[in-house]
């Protein structure tokens, strides 16, 4: 009966107005940030915000995660600085650091306009045994549904995976447009649009490319 009550509380889903509030991190330190990005092909990345990891100053023990949305961009930097590598010419060089600059003015400016949209807040522990800092407890995780009512997980973190959907230029290839964000049954995605993206790189063994082959047989 203990046990299961335990359970029961580490997966507690709260519809009080204390868990509708994320914690407010306007005080607090930033000890990481960086992109929220994912892969849409061997060129092309996207940017559909940032992940900044906040340090309460009064207790250094806790520590929140915040998730922000913002206009979303394509990147071609990883094939424009493979090609830099490659051929090691000042030209190519010059173009990559030119379209890397252009990038990361883009992005100040798009990040200068974000909204939270997931919230994980967590404490820590320093292990007699190791020395190290080890989570303290639960995971409190706080997620925006499409709604705009947040979602409270305690015993949560969040799950996120790949977001996909039918290619509209090669038929019967699906691509990666988005970040799915889950808590608890709520649902949260970050996405591209199909049509910002420049244009793809023709898939293998697409179903057009059998289609050719078999008629040439």
């Amino acid at each position: 009966m203990f046990l299961a009550l335990a359970v029961l509380l580490a997966v507690e889903v709260v519809g009080s107005p204390l868990a509708n509030s994320p914690p407010d991190v306007k005080d607090f330190n930033v000890v990481l940030s960086k992109e929220l990005e994912f892969r849409i092909d061997d060129c092309k990345t996207g940017f559909v915000g940032r992940v900044i990891v906040y340090q309460n100053p009064d207790d250094q023990n806790e520590f929140v995660r915040a998730y922000y949305r913002q206009v979303a961009i394509v990147s071609e930097r990883a094939c424009k600085n493979n090609t830099a590598d490659a051929d090691g010419s000042n030209v190519n060089l010059s173009n990559f650091n030119y379209h890397k600059k252009d990038e990361t003015e883009t992005l100040g400016r798009v990040q200068k306009a974000t909204d939270a949209f997931a919230y994980v807040q967590w404490r820590t522990i320093r292990d007699s045994r190791t020395g190290q800092d080890i989570r303290d407890g639960y995971f409190r995780s706080w997620l925006l549904e499409q709604n705009g009512n947040w979602t409270f997980g305690y015993g949560y973190n969040l799950e996120t995976s790949p977001f996909s959907e039918p290619s509209k230029e090669y038929s019967g290839k699906r691509i990666v447009v988005g970040i799915k964000f889950s808590l608890a049954g709520a649902v949260h995605i970050v996405r591209i649009d199909q049509d910002d993206i420049p244009a793809l790189a023709k898939p293998p063994n697409n179903i057009q490319d059998k289609e050719e082959t078999n008629e040439e047989k």
